[in-house]
């Protein structure tokens, strides 16, 4: 049971995800809970049931469109029709992974708003906020990558946590969310924060 609740969780986080690049104009009243509210630098946590994952023992995925990113070497890719974005999923289907990208001809931008990683966190968050299933959120700035970004952590009823990271390379905002156990994501949130990059071979270029 638990496994579907993940699939039907990762599908609901493909809609988030092009929620965010809808028509900002009916939105912009809805964003004012915006991540940037608190302004603390978060760090990787530790925690008992929390174990270091070594860059050895992942496998780099990607594409030119989303970046590069390590993760687990038994995780999968999940094909789907519709999403856009790039999905894989741990052998027990417990966890997650997406990787997404916009540029500015793919969002709609309402009057006064600028296509920036603070605009698509925002949209992001407060989808997520609306959503009946979720029993806490928060944003705080983080780093990922070398640059500044934008973490939104929710939790939900299944028992699951999120993390959203948004930022912005270029002319792009990429959004990378990691779903899972708390101890999954403490586990190998410093690999994702390091080894995402432009490059296919190297982590972190």
């Amino acid at each position: 049971m638990k496994n579907k609740i993940i699939l039907s969780s990762v599908t609901l986080l493909s809609a988030f995800i092009l929620a965010a690049c809808g028509n900002g104009e009916k939105k912009a009243t809805e964003t004012t809970a915006a991540p940037t509210t608190t302004t603390q630098t978060t760090t990787p946590g530790s925690s008992s049931g929390a174990k270091e994952i070594s860059l050895a023992d992942t496998q780099r995925i990607g594409n030119e469109k989303f970046g590069y990113i390590n993760i687990p070497k038994d995780w999968v890719v999940r094909t789907t029709r519709s999403s856009k974005a790039l999905e894989y999923l741990s052998p027990d289907k417990n966890n997650a992974l997406i990787m997404d990208s916009n540029t500015k001809d793919t969002v709609k931008l309402g009057p006064n708003e600028t296509f920036d990683a603070e605009l698509l966190a925002n949209r992001l968050y407060s989808s997520f906020g609306k959503h009946k299933n979720r029993t806490s959120i928060e944003g705080v700035k983080a780093i990922f990558a070398g640059g500044d970004a934008f973490l939104i952590k929710v939790t939900v009823k299944d028992g699951s946590t999120l993390y959203v990271w948004v930022f912005q390379k270029g002319d792009k905002v990429y959004t990378i969310i990691i779903q899972g156990s708390e101890d999954m994501i403490k586990s190998l949130r410093p690999v994702l924060e390091q080894s995402w990059g432009l490059d296919p071979n190297t982590p972190g270029k």
